[in-house]
């Protein structure tokens, strides 16, 4: 049950009665999703638009959404909108993690999946997390050195990064699959979490030719 919706405003004010509206549609999503626990949005006016950012908490998991538009109340909307889709989505995975679960084995006992051996396990799992595409001819090697030195150059003209923000969170043990339905709800390109197999610190990540990596790190 949701218990609290924090607003907090940038640059802008909230009314009564839009802010009402943020509570209103916030508390509509229990229907959808039980086990919402908080909320959270944030507003900003900026460069003649709201951009509105709202984040759910439910159960551990976080979903976020950012929208901008003209109106305060169309920006929010928007990103609500977003939110639900999102929802909608992480629900039909889950439901579809159930039913390949509960299909392991027919109603004569046989099992479907048959246990791999043991050296195959590290192998399998990665396979099933990433999806492999076809594969792509390989650049001729004049090609790959003429691409990487432009990079270089590139670089080189580049000004000197800055760190402009840093970013303080927990790590939640979790499995690969989980991390990559996270980081799914969050709209982002990778996600860091802790692997409630072996306590490491590991990274999934969003391939731009399809599927999902994982990043493991390894002792020197």
């Amino acid at each position: 049950m949701l218990s609290a919706v924090n607003v907090q405003a940038r640059g802008c004010e909230i009314p009564t009665e839009i802010r009402a509206h943020f509570e209103e549609k916030l508390h509509s999503l229990e229907k959808v999703w039980s086990k919402l626990d908080d909320a959270q949005v944030r507003v900003k006016h900026e460069r003649g638009h709201y951009v509105a950012e709202v984040t759910l908490f439910a159960a551990g998991v976080v979903t976020r959404a950012e929208e901008r538009a003209h109106d305060l109340r169309a920006a929010f909307d928007a990103a609500l909108h977003k939110l639900q889709a999102q929802i909608k989505r992480y629900k039909n995975k889950l439901q579809h993690k159930a039913r390949r679960q509960n299909n392991r084995d027919d109603v004569n006992g046989v099992v479907l999946h048959p246990k791999l051996p043991k050296e195959e396990i590290a192998t399998a799992t990665v396979s099933a997390l990433v999806v492999t595409p076809q594969a792509e001819p390989e650049k001729p090697l004049d090609k790959v050195l003429a691409e990487t030195s432009d990079a270089m150059t590139s670089l080189e003209d580049e000004a000197p990064a800055t760190l402009v923000r840093t970013k303080k969170f927990a790590l939640k043990p979790m499995s690969p699959d989980e991390a990559a339905l996270q980081m799914d709800l969050l709209g982002h390109d990778f996600f860091v979490f802790r692997n409630c197999k072996n306590n490491g610190v590991e990274v999934v990540y969003r391939r731009s030719s399809g599927g999902y990596g994982l990043i493991e790190p390894v002792p020197d």
